[in-house]
């Protein structure tokens, strides 16, 4: 295969020969900056660097015995090993597997898709470091299918290894990695990227982009989220830039950190979802704003799905007064199965375009625009085109046939930047990866995202299965549906359904609704069921806006057993389900500005069980103010998820409690102090006595980083791009 061709990308066919390339002819050039801290704490990579360590970590696989074509799983924290083990295995030409390290607080949860993933990659080596190893090892291991895999600890790797690494030669057909899909479904799949994949899409990316040598690449993503590692490193690597990055977790506690960053290192092109924008735009002080110069961005990618106008207004307010340019904010799509990107809206065009769609018509598949700002109208925006050899076409899904404009249909995509399909999957390769059009076109890549062409440009319309789109992220309802089932003893196993409503909802977009039969026999109180639900719900980082309790044989279900989510659904909104009780999450209310310095002489002047009650009074308050709920109904030693808190709420609290007791306290303490009453103690020993240091936005402890993993971090800021 010819090498891309590209003024600033040299003659390669291969991701390895793109870097080696780079480190022989641009040794000393800065690649990769990682921020420790978000701020201020970095380290360098040159391209040299990368490379020497790379060929480290393959000469130790190379001496281990890896072959080409074996798995290895790469499981770091965000920062610069994780990107020399992924180089270190494509130098190797063995597969990474790149996952993210197990939550030692969370091990029921995080360790099962990990050793799901192991165990369908068949996994025959992990690189890790040495704390990681020593949690997972046993655990992975304890599995007969995983008890031969061999440990790689990155830091304990010896550099002058990279003398005796051999190049096994990679082409361009060869795969470069697995990417595993979906990080809810307990049955992932890894897509098969190959070297030419990689490289189409990166000049497929480029296209109409405006990358320069002089670019800077600025991203929180995490490198384990397809987005984040073809668009936020591979790119700068592609065009010869610079990348600097840092973790999820760092800006989730500091969100001004990612404006900071790009207006410190002359950012150019960042990515974000919906929430990132959001949270940056209401988190950045006006102060922080006044100090930056965002002059030289010329794109934030929004990738989320759905995106939301509102977002993006919220976020232009803020920080064009930093000199960001109006038509920075653009919009794309894509998936893992598509590498990364599928289209992409013009980088120049001001503002982003969205339409108004009759919500009636829409359920029939059809589109009727109607004008901005029509009540009850649906909003949608435009994704963009296509590019190079990068094909769209929206289907019926169940005729195949081929739809015309102002048609919603399933997306359906050819082109080069299609994957190679599932590894070791045949049959859901054929089925995803294989479908032809009834007029025999094909073979295209099927997205199961409904969408419609507009003008000439594709607008994202939905989901065309089951799946919940709850703030942007997937959430498979049967994953929720087991959660809930074993909460409580009164609820009947395999009788539930969860699904998503947008009624009344406003901009919010799609929100939880889950229906379950009981044993009636079982209920002594209610309440103490939906805790229980609500805390459930709370582990997959949302929180349902109803929960509704029914007899036995309520449930919609096939004539075989299988449940009807939409026709319970339906039920639901029509009002025709049997309910033996029900709650429902209110709107928040408006609470006035707490007198901060007055609260604060209060706490200071009172002692012992007073003052523990003084803060608690208000935490109640906030929380139920946040939640829609009568402060009597807040219990102070429930946990938070009991209350239906979910990420982006928990936020909001510790930040208006923050305020009011006069220090910054970053969103991760909740998993270290789950309940009111742990909280209160908490402010009160630690931060209102001086006993420790409160976390502040220049100095962050490593504690706080540690207490909140990057997958929970990514699963708080990126449910809007799961599939990009």
């Amino acid at each position: 295969m010819r090498p891309v061709e590209h003024p600033h990308v040299p003659p390669v066919t291969t991701l390895v020969q793109l870097l080696q390339w780079r480190a022989a002819h641009q040794a000393d050039r800065v690649g990769f900056t990682f921020l420790v801290d978000g701020e201020t704490q970095q380290l360098d990579w040159t391209y040299a660097a990368l490379d020497r360590r790379s060929r480290a970590v393959a000469a130790w696989l190379q001496a281990q015995g890896a072959e080409p074509g074996d798995r290895v799983l790469v499981m770091f924290h965000e920062g610069l090993d994780y990107l020399a083990a992924l180089f270190g295995c494509m130098y190797a030409q063995v597969l990474a597997v790149p996952v993210h390290p197990p939550d030692p607080r969370r091990l029921s949860r995080t360790l099962p898709r990990l050793i799901n993933i192991s165990q369908d990659a068949s996994i025959r080596f992990a690189a890790t470091t040495a704390d990681i190893a020593a949690l997972a090892r046993d655990e992975i291991g304890a599995h007969t299918s995983l008890a031969g895999v061999r440990w790689l600890c990155l830091d304990q790797v010896e550099q002058q290894l990279a003398d005796a690494y051999v190049d096994p030669g990679a082409g361009p057909d060869d795969i470069a990695y697995l990417q595993y899909t979906s990080g809810s479904t307990a049955l992932p799949k890894g897509v098969m990227i190959s070297h030419h994949n990689l490289l189409h899409q990166l000049a497929d990316f480029d296209t109409g982009y405006d990358h320069r040598p002089d670019s800077v690449m600025v991203t929180w993503l995490p490198a384990t989220h397809d987005l984040g590692l073809v668009y936020g490193r591979f790119m700068p690597l592609f065009i010869g830039f610079r990348c600097v990055f840092f973790s999820p977790a760092a800006f989730m506690q500091r969100p001004a950190r990612w404006p900071v960053a790009l207006s410190r290192f002359g950012g150019t092109h960042s990515p974000s979802p919906n929430f990132g924008l959001e949270v940056a735009a209401l988190k950045t002080p006006p102060e922080v704003i006044a100090s930056l110069d965002l002059s030289r961005v010329r794109v934030v990618l929004n990738g989320a799905e759905p995106i939301r106008r509102a977002s993006e207004a919220a976020f232009l307010e803020a920080f064009t007064r930093a000199g960001l340019p109006p038509a920075a904010v653009t919009h794309a799509m894509g998936m893992s199965e598509s590498t990364a990107k599928i289209i992409t809206e013009p980088i120049d065009r001001y503002p982003a375009r969205f339409v108004d769609i009759d919500p009636e018509a829409y359920e029939r598949n059809e589109v009727i625009i109607l004008p901005e700002g029509t009540e009850g109208a649906r909003v949608v925006a435009s994704n963009g085109t296509t590019v190079l050899d990068t094909r769209v076409e929206i289907v019926d899904p169940d005729s195949h046939d081929k739809l015309g404009s102002d048609r919603v249909g399933e997306m359906w995509v050819s082109g080069t930047t299609v994957a190679q399909g599932y590894y070791n999957n045949p049959e859901a390769t054929e089925r995803t990866f294989r479908a032809h059009t009834s007029d025999g076109d094909g073979p295209f890549l099927r997205t199961g995202d409904l969408a419609f062409v507009h003008d000439g440009e594709v607008y994202l319309a939905g989901r065309l299965k089951d799946v919940l789109i709850i703030r942007g992220q997937n959430h498979h309802p049967q994953d929720i549906e087991w959660s809930v089932a074993s909460a409580h003893p009164a609820l009947r196993p395999n009788c539930a359904a969860a699904f998503g409503i947008t009624e009344g909802t406003g901009e919010e977009g799609e929100q939880l609704v889950l229906i379950t039969e009981v044993y009636p026999d079982k209920i002594e109180d209610p309440e103490a069921i939906f805790g229980a639900m609500r805390q459930a719900i709370s582990d997959h980082g949302i929180a349902a806006r109803a929960l509704v309790l029914m007899p036995p044989r309520a449930l919609p279900k096939t004539s075989s057993g299988k449940i009807q989510r939409t026709k319970a659904r339906q039920r639901f909104l029509d009002g025709d389900l049997p309910v033996l009780h029900r709650w429902d999450h209110h709107a928040p209310t408006q609470l006035p500005e707490p007198d901060t310095h007055e609260l604060l002489l209060e706490l200071r002047a009172a002692r012992g069980r007073r003052r523990h009650r003084l803060l608690v009074a208000h935490v109640v308050a906030v929380a139920a103010g946040l939640l829609g709920l009568d402060p009597e109904d807040i219990e102070e030693d429930r946990p938070f998820g009991e209350l239906g808190l979910d990420s982006v709420t928990a936020v909001e609290m510790v930040e208006q409690i923050g305020r009011t007791v006069g220090h910054e306290i970053a969103g991760t303490v909740l998993f270290d102090h789950p309940t009111i009453d742990d909280l209160c103690r908490w402010i009160l020993s630690d931060l209102l006595t001086g006993e420790r240091a409160a976390p502040t936005a220049a100095a962050p402890t490593s504690a706080d980083v540690v207490s909140m993993s990057d997958e929970e971090a990514e699963q708080a800021l990126l449910r809007e791009i799961e599939d990009l």
